[in-house]
């Protein structure tokens, strides 16, 4: 797209229905077939295809990584479903899930998942319902103005520490959360934030949860890759360096902490 159009979408759309164009636009979903098509059982840790990823969202890393950690159990929770990238919930939905439930402050159904519209601060599920929750691209945004997508809820500073807790309520004692975040410099945009790894931390040890597995990414003028060293994205601030949205980002394997505060 040219720069001059490129700043006329910025100028006119909601940030949402830009990620969607861009998302579109740029190739993301040919890629993310590429990762899923070439999945082999194990977990996806790095891109095996030969496209390149500059100027792609962070979804081309998280969807992968996401649904690759799934691993066989028959009820699930996926946060946020109704504004989940169409891909993302196909390829989610083929997975066969003998209970597959979402939960969204949108009313819009998603055919495939058993839909319920709630806060996930205050979910309407029994203790110990899942054995899996999925939240991808969605912690950063709750308890946030959520205006841009048509939503309406109580803001909340910890509206993240709020949803952390009711999710952990929901998990059975051997369940995971897989979970996805912006991250690098500590940012507060207003309708979501951005973690470092101090806020990030805290943010665990107050939830009650701990990492089985982290994974970090960062994008660079050459696209997204992994790194080992958070340390290495720390400065980095939401869309700079040319990209269209974050330009680090969190994957984690979450588990209930031995003694949950």
């Amino acid at each position: 797209m040219p720069r001059a159009a490129h700043g006329l979408v910025r100028a006119i759309l909601p940030e949402r229905w830009r990620a969607r164009l861009n998302y579109h636009l740029i190739g993301e979903p040919a890629v993310i077939k590429t990762e899923l098509k070439g999945l082999s059982g194990t977990p996806w840790r790095r891109f095996a295809g030969p496209r390149s990823t500059v100027r792609m969202t962070e979804r081309v890393v998280e969807i992968p990584w996401v649904l690759s950690r799934y691993h066989g159990e028959r009820r699930v929770l996926d946060v946020g479903s109704a504004n989940a990238v169409p891909f993302y919930l196909q390829h989610l939905i083929a997975r066969n899930i003998a209970e597959l439930h979402g939960v969204d402050l949108s009313s819009r159904p998603v055919p495939g998942i058993r839909m319920t519209q709630a806060d996930v601060r205050r979910m309407p599920f029994p203790d110990a319902s899942f054995e899996l929750v999925m939240c991808v691209s969605t912690l950063e945004h709750i308890g946030l103005d959520n205006r841009g997508y048509d939503l309406d809820a109580p803001l909340e500073a910890r509206g993240d520490l709020a949803a952390m807790r009711e999710i952990l309520r929901v998990l059975d004692g051997s369940g995971r959360l897989l979970v996805t975040v912006p991250f690098g410099r500590a940012e507060d945009h207003g309708w979501f934030k951005q973690y470092d790894l101090a806020s990030w931390r805290s943010l665990l040890d107050a939830a009650g949860l701990q990492p089985a597995e982290e994974a970090f990414f960062r994008y660079s003028s050459s696209g997204w890759g992994s790194v080992d060293d958070p340390s290495l994205i720390a400065s980095n601030g939401y869309g700079e360096l040319g990209a269209p949205a974050a330009t680090g980002l969190l994957c984690a394997d979450l588990r209930p902490a031995a003694a949950p505060r």
